[in-house]
């Protein structure tokens, strides 16, 4: 009996100091740059470390033509966390470069390292800055009305659009009734770039009666509420919910 306490105890004891070694570990968690920059743009590094202690992050850029390395930077880093920082280098040449990362103890370096370098790649492009992306499309439409088929008493929900279009316009929406086209209500959005609107919706049985309807949507220019492109449609039909 007393055998088997030592060896729980033993076993115990080794996992309670596996367990504080590794919270103890120093390591490199995530590097993250960007895939590719202008020659007149600066590289930025996000990382996230672990250090038990105080700890030096070394970075290093190099030019994989030739193997230079064209800037070197360290930050002296006092807890875990995430962290960014650009690195700026002078008269940065069009090509193929890698970034390397490793953990030294305060004051040290390479040779003094407690952690392998973590790299990764980066294009420099031959113009000076990356396009930026359009937040617009090719064209104006409404692409996708979503709407439950059935709303039942004040239950919660949400009419959502998701739409494309070419320069800042306006969303418009209708509610109708679906037999006699009785408009009930409308809503306008201004929206300036290409994405979705969310239309939370609740207590809908206080404000109308019981029917069938339908939301109309489309969009049109800032000066004049003419559609631009198809209308787009969503059919439901409005219950009252029952008292038990």
């Amino acid at each position: 009996m007393k055998l088997l306490k030592s060896f729980v105890f033993v076993i115990v004891a080794v996992l309670l100091l596996s367990k504080s070694a590794l919270a103890n570990e120093d390591k490199i968690i995530e590097l993250v740059v960007q895939d590719k920059i202008g020659f007149e743009e600066v590289p930025v590094v996000q990382v996230e470390v672990q250090v038990s202690k105080t700890r030096e992050l070394h970075v290093a850029v190099v030019n994989l033509n030739g193997w230079k390395t064209v800037k070197k930077t360290q930050k002296r880093i006092k807890q875990s966390g995430k962290f960014h920082f650009e690195v700026p280098i002078d008269n940065l040449e069009p090509g193929k470069y890698r970034v390397d990362t490793y953990l030294a103890p305060r004051r040290k370096g390479w040779a003094d390292r407690i952690t392998e370098p973590t790299r990764r790649n980066l294009v420099v492009m031959n113009q000076a800055t990356t396009p930026k992306k359009s937040v617009f499309s090719k064209e104006d439409k409404v692409r996708k009305v979503t709407f439950p088929k059935t709303v039942v008493g004040n239950e919660s929900i949400a009419l959502k659009v998701k739409y494309d279009i070419t320069e800042p316009r306006d969303l418009h929406i209708k509610l109708l009734d679906s037999g006699n086209w009785k408009e009930f209500g409308a809503l306008k959005f201004p929206v300036n770039k290409t994405g979705e609107v969310n239309v939370p919706l609740s207590n809908m049985t206080d404000d109308f009666p019981a029917s069938k309807y339908a939301w109309v949507v489309y969009l049109s220019t800032k000066e004049n509420s003419v559609p631009l492109s198809k209308k787009q449609g969503k059919h439901f039909e409005l219950i009252v919910k029952e008292s038990p």
